[in-house]
C-alpha cells in the first residue's frame, strides 16, 4: 500500500481543507516530517489510519477528538485518502461524528461519522462496516497489523523491547493469532478441574449410597453396615454385605408372605359366615315391613278406584265444551276481518288530518314566500348601477395611495438631508481640529528645526580656533560665534516631530476632502427635496416641510378611509345584487312547485273523506251478525272454555294415573314378600359372636405380618438400589480416575506447570518460533546500528521455575563476550534496539501475513537520544529498509535529520490559528 493523495479538512490542528500530493515524494528512499512542535505532524499518520480503518495511529486519541477547534462552524470535517495496491489506484473518503450548524434554522446538530469507498473499476461502497470490511479484504490485514507492520507509532518502540514474558504473549497473540493455543491450554486446565470434580462427585456418591444400606437393629449385621459406612471395610466387602442381607431378607419375605396369604383364606371364610347372618337378620325385617305396607295399600287401592268411576262419568261435559269452542274459534277470521276494516278507517282518517295540516301549511307558507318575492324585487331594481359606483371610488382611492406613497418618499428623503446635513457639521468640527493640530504640530516642528540647526552651529563655534579658517566659511576671523542652545532637540526627535507634522497634515488635508464630498452630497440631496416639494405642488420649503407632510398625510389618511368604507359598502352591494339575481328566479320556481303541491292535497282530503263514509257502512253491517262484540270478547270465551277442558281431562288423567300406580304396588308388594320367604328357607344356626371374636384375632395377626413385610419389602427395595448403583458408580469412578490422570499431566504440559521444570507454555512455544525468527530478522539492523558491538537474543534459561519464561531478551555485547538483559542498556542504545526489533516485527508480520505488501512505512520515535554516529548507523538501517520500491516517513525534530534527508513535509502554524503542511522536494 502507498499513500498518492491526502486531503484534511477541519481534522485535528487543520482548520481549512489542505491536500497533500505525497506522489511528489517518489516511491522509495527516506522522507522526513518536520516542523514546529504541536503543529500536527503526527497528525498526518493519523489522517491516513483514520482514512483507511476509521481510528487513530495513536491508542491515546478518539476519532471523536478529531474535530478541529480552529475550524469554522461550516467547515466539514473528514479525510480523503488516494492510495495504491497491488497496482490498483483506490480512494476512500470518512468523517468522524461531530456538531454542525443546522442547515434550516439555528443551533447544531450531529454529523453522523460515514465513509465510502471508490474502487479502480467505478464501484462505490458505502456504510462505514461495508467500508471497513472491503479494506481488510484488498488490504489483507487489519489496523492492528498495518500498526505493527508500516506504522510504528509515538511510544510504542519500547513496548516490545522491555516486554516481559507475558506482555509478550498478549502482543504476539494478536499479531501471530496464537490464540489457539491458549484455548487448547485453557481447555486442558478447564478438563482437569471437571475432571477432578467428577471424581469427587463420584466418590460422594459412592459414600451416599453406602449411607444409605438398611437393616435391622437386632440384626448381627448392623455392626458391619455400621464398618461400611465409616468407611472401615473395602468397597469390594461393602458389595458382599449388600448381597448377604438381600439374600436374607428375600427369604423371610417368602415366609412371611405364605404366612400372610393362609391368613386371609381364615378371614374370607369368616367373613362369608358374617354375611350370611347379616343377609338373614335384614330378609326377615324386610319381610314383616312388606306384609305392613301390603295392607295398607290394598286399602289406599280400593279408595282411588271409586274416584276414578265417579271423574270417568263426566265425560260427556267435556265433549259439550269441546264443541262451543269448535263453534267459536270458527267466527275468528271474522272478526279480523272486522278490525282491518277499523285499522283502515283509523289509518284513513289520520292520513286526511295529516293532508289537511301539511294543506294549512303549505298554503300559510305560499303567501309568506309570495311577499317576500315581491320586496326582493324592489331590492334587486334598487341595486341596478352598484358596479358603476365601484369603479369610480376604486379609481379615487389608488390616486390617494399614490400621493401617501409620495408623501412618504419625501419624507425619507428629508430625514436623510437632515443625517446629511449633521453629517456634514461633524465633518466640519473634526476638520477644524485636525487643521489646529497640524498648525500646532508644523509650528513645533519648525521651532525643533531652527533649534536643531542653531545647535549645530554651536557645536561647530566650539571647535574654531584664532587664526584658522572656519570649517563653513574659511574666514580666519571670528567676531561673534553661534551658541550652542540648552534645549536644542536630538535628530530623532527632529524626525519624529516632522513626521508627527506632516502626519497630521496628511489628516487635515482628507478631512477637507470629506468634508467637500460631504457637501456636495448635502446640495444634491436639497435639490431633490425641492424638486419632489413642487411635484406635489406643497406650500412650504425645506424648513418648514415636516409639518406640512405631516398634516397632509394626515389628510390623505383620512380621504382613503372614508374611500375604503365606500367601496366596502359598494362591493357589499355589488355581492348582494348578484346574490338575489341568483336567488329571485329560484323562489320564482319554488312558489310554482308549491301551488301544485297544495292542489295535490285538495285532491286527496276530499278522497279520503269519501273512503271512510264506504268504510263505516261496511263495518256496521259486519258488526250485526257476529255473537260477540270483539275479537278480544271471543278469545276470552274460548280460553275459558280450554281451560275447563283441560281441567277435567286432567283430573281424570290424574285420577287413572293414581290407581294404576297403586295396583302396581300392590303387585310388587306381594313379589317381594314371596321371595324374602324363600330366601329364609335355607337359615342354619351359626354363632355370631364367636366368628367375631375369630375375625378380630386373624387380623390382629395380619397387620403384623404386612408391617413386616412392608419393611422387608422397603430394605430390599433400597439395598437392590444401593448395590446396583454402586456397582455401576464403582466402574464410572475407576475410568474418571484413569481420565483424570492422563488428562492432568497433559494440562500441567501444556500450561508449565510440570514440578522442578521450566514454565513454558504450549502457546509460549509455539510463540518462541515467531521470536526467534523477529530477532535474527532485528539482527541484521541492530548489528548495523551498534558498529557491530550487539546483538540480540532470546534468553535460553529462567531466573527461577516459578513464574512463566520463553520470551525474555537478552542482549550480547561482542565487545566484551557478556550477555545480560535489555534493561541495561542505555537510552540511545535501547533506541536503537528497538528500532531494529520493531523493524524485524515489521518484516516477520508482513511475511507470515499472507503476502501482504506495503510499500510504505512510517516512523514516530525520536531520533534526539542519539549521537551523531548513531544518527548515521540508524539512518544506514533504514537506508537499507526504503531500497528497492518501499518509501520510509519519519517525524523527527533532530536538526541533523533535516540536512541529511532532501524530501520533507514541513508543518507549521498559522498565526491565525490552525496549522498547514508543505511538501519540499
Amino acid at each position: 500500500m502507498r499513500p498518492l493523495k491526502l486531503i484534511v479538512s477541519a481534522f485535528g490542528p487543520y482548520a481549512g481543507r489542505m491536500e497533500l500530493d505525497l506522489e511528489k515524494l517518489g516511491t522509495n528512499g527516506l522522507y522526513l516530517i518536520t516542523g514546529d512542535t504541536g503543529a500536527g505532524k503526527t497528525t498526518i499518520f493519523d489522517a491516513i489510519t483514520f482514512a483507511l480503518y476509521g481510528e487513530a495511529s495513536g491508542d491515546n486519541r478518539e476519532p471523536s477528538m478529531f474535530r478541529s477547534k480552529y475550524a469554522l462552524p461550516e467547515t466539514p470535517t473528514e479525510v480523503e485518502l488516494t492510495f495504491s495496491y497491488a497496482g490498483k489506484v483506490y480512494k476512500v473518503r470518512r468523517n468522524p461524528e461531530y456538531e454542525r450548524p443546522k442547515t434550516r434554522g439555528e443551533g447544531f446538530t450531529t454529523q453522523k461519522a460515514d465513509a465510502e469507498l471508490h474502487y479502480p473499476d467505478g464501484r462505490v461502497v458505502t456504510k462505514q462496516r461495508d467500508v471497513d470490511n472491503a479494506i481488510r479484504d484488498i488490504m489483507g490485514i487489519d489496523r492492528d497489523q498495518f500498526m505493527q507492520i508500516s506504522m510504528i507509532a509515538q511510544g510504542d518502540f519500547l513496548k516490545l523491547l522491555l516486554a516481559s514474558t507475558d506482555e509478550r504473549k498478549a502482543i504476539f497473540r494478536q499479531i501471530f493469532d496464537t490464540r489457539l493455543f491458549q484455548v487448547i491450554q485453557d481447555k486442558l486446565k478447564y478438563d482437569t478441574s471437571e475432571l477432578k470434580s467428577q471424581c469427587a462427585a463420584a466418590q460422594s456418591i459412592l459414600k451416599q449410597y453406602i449411607n444409605g444400606i438398611l437393616v435391622e437393629d437386632t440384626d448381627v449385621l448392623s455392626l458391619e453396615v455400621e464398618k461400611a459406612r465409616s468407611g472401615q471395610i473395602p468397597l469390594s466387602d461393602v458389595i458382599v454385605l449388600l448381597d448377604t442381607l438381600i439374600e436374607q431378607d428375600e427369604t423371610a419375605e417368602r415366609t412371611l408372605t405364605d404366612k400372610k396369604k393362609q391368613l386371609d383364606i381364615d378371614l374370607e371364610s369368616i367373613n362369608a359366615n358374617l354375611g350370611r347372618i347379616e343377609a338373614w337378620n335384614k330378609a326377615e325385617a324386610m319381610k314383616k315391613a312388606n306384609e305392613d305396607s301390603l295392607k295398607e295399600e290394598n286399602e289406599n287401592y280400593k279408595k282411588l278406584k271409586a274416584e276414578y268411576d265417579e271423574l270417568k262419568a263426566k265425560e260427556p261435559e267435556i265433549q259439550a265444551a269441546q264443541e262451543e269452542k269448535t263453534r267459536t274459534e270458527a267466527e275468528l277470521p271474522r272478526y279480523d276481518s272486522l278490525e282491518g276494516l277499523e285499522k283502515n278507517i283509523e289509518s284513513t282518517k289520520a292520513q286526511k288530518h295529516k293532508d289537511e295540516e301539511n294543506h294549512a301549511q303549505k298554503s300559510e307558507k305560499y303567501e309568506e314566500d309570495s311577499k317576500t318575492l315581491t320586496l326582493l324585487r324592489a331590492e334587486q331594481r334598487s341595486l341596478s348601477d352598484a358596479g358603476a359606483t365601484w369603479e369610480r371610488l376604486s379609481a379615487d382611492r389608488d390616486k390617494e395611495d399614490i400621493l401617501k406613497k409620495d408623501l412618504v418618499d419625501l419624507k425619507e428623503m428629508l430625514g436623510r438631508y437632515a443625517e446629511d446635513s449633521k453629517g456634514l457639521e461633524e465633518l466640519q468640527t473634526e476638520y477644524q481640529k485636525a487643521s489646529e493640530d497640524s498648525t500646532k504640530a508644523k509650528a513645533d516642528y519648525d521651532a525643533k528645526n531652527k533649534a536643531f540647526l542653531d545647535e549645530q552651529a554651536g557645536i561647530i563655534a566650539e571647535t574654531l580656533e584664532a587664526g584658522k579658517p572656519c570649517p563653513v566659511c574659511g574666514s580666519t576671523e571670528h567676531p561673534c560665534c553661534a551658541v550652542k542652545s540648552e534645549n536644542a532637540p536630538t535628530e530623532a526627535q527632529l524626525k519624529k516631530a516632522k513626521k508627527d507634522a506632516e502626519d497630521k497634515e496628511r489628516v487635515a488635508r482628507e478631512k477637507s476632502e470629506a468634508c467637500a464630498s460631504a457637501r456636495a452630497g448635502l446640495e444634491a440631496s436639497e435639490q431633490a427635496v425641492i424638486r419632489q416639494i413642487d411635484a406635489l405642488e406643497l406650500d412650504c420649503d425645506i424648513g418648514n416641510a415636516d409639518s406640512v407632510i405631516e398634516d397632509a398625510l394626515k389628510r390623505v389618511a383620512e380621504r382613503i378611509r372614508s374611500l375604503t368604507q365606500s367601496i366596502d359598502k359598494e362591493e357589499a352591494n355589488i355581492d348582494r345584487k348578484e346574490a338575489l339575481d341568483k336567488e329571485i328566479p329560484e323562489r320564482e320556481a319554488s312558489l310554482q312547485e308549491q301551488e301544485s303541491e297544495i292542489n295535490q292535497l285538495s285532491s286527496a282530503i276530499s278522497a279520503a273523506e269519501a273512503k271512510i263514509r264506504a268504510l263505516t257502512e261496511q263495518q256496521e253491517t259486519e258488526m250485526s251478525s257476529l255473537r260477540f262484540g270483539s275479537k278480544k270478547a271471543a278469545l276470552e270465551k274460548i280460553a275459558e272454555l280450554d281451560t275447563g277442558i283441560f281441567m277435567m281431562k286432567k283430573e281424570l288423567e290424574d285420577a287413572e294415573n293414581a290407581c294404576r300406580a297403586s295396583e302396581n304396588k300392590v303387585t310388587e308388594l306381594k313379589a317381594a314378600i314371596a321371595g324374602l320367604i324363600e330366601q329364609l328357607a335355607d337359615r342354619s344356626e351359626i354363632d355370631e359372636e364367636t366368628e367375631k371374636a375369630r375375625k378380630d384375632e386373624l387380623t390382629v395377626e395380619r397387620d403384623g405380618v404386612e408391617r413386616c413385610l412392608k419393611d422387608i419389602s422397603a430394605r430390599l427395595t433400597v439395598n437392590t438400589a444401593s448395590r446396583n448403583n454402586i456397582n455401576n458408580k464403582a466402574g464410572d469412578l475407576e475410568s474418571l480416575e484413569k481420565q483424570y490422570s492422563w488428562v492432568k499431566a497433559l494440562s500441567e504440559t501444556a500450561n508449565g506447570n510440570i514440578s522442578g521444570k521450566e514454565k513454558i507454555m504450549l502457546e509460549t512455544y509455539i510463540q518462541m518460533t515467531f521470536f526467534d525468527r523477529i530477532i535474527a530478522r532485528a539482527n541484521t539492523r541492530f548489528m548495523i546500528m551498534s558498529g557491530g558491538q550487539y546483538e540480540l537474543v532470546r534468553r535460553k534459561e529462567a531466573e527461577n521455575n516459578r513464574s512463566q519464561t520463553g520470551l525474555e531478551l537478552d542482549v550480547i555485547d561482542h565487545y566484551n563476550g557478556t550477555e545480560r538483559s535489555v534493561k541495561t542498556l542505555s537510552g540511545g542504545e535501547s533506541f536503537k534496539a528497538s528500532l531494529s526489533l520493531a523493524l524485524g516485527l515489521s518484516d516477520e508480520i508482513q511475511s507470515s501475513a499472507g503476502g501482504v505488501k506495503l510499500d510504505s512505512m512510517f516512523v514516530d520515535e525520536g531520533f534526539g537520544s542519539l549521537d551523531e554516529d548513531s544518527i548515521d548507523q540508524a539512518m544506514r538501517a533504514l537506508s537499507s529498509l526504503a531500497d528497492g520500491n518501499r518509501l520510509v516517513g519519519i517525524i523527527s525534530h533532530v536538526a541533523d535529520l533535516k540536512n541529511r534527508i532532501d524530501r520533507q513535509i514541513i508543518v507549521t502554524k498559522e498565526k491565525s490559528g490552525g496549522s498547514r503542511a508543505t511538501i519540499i522536494i
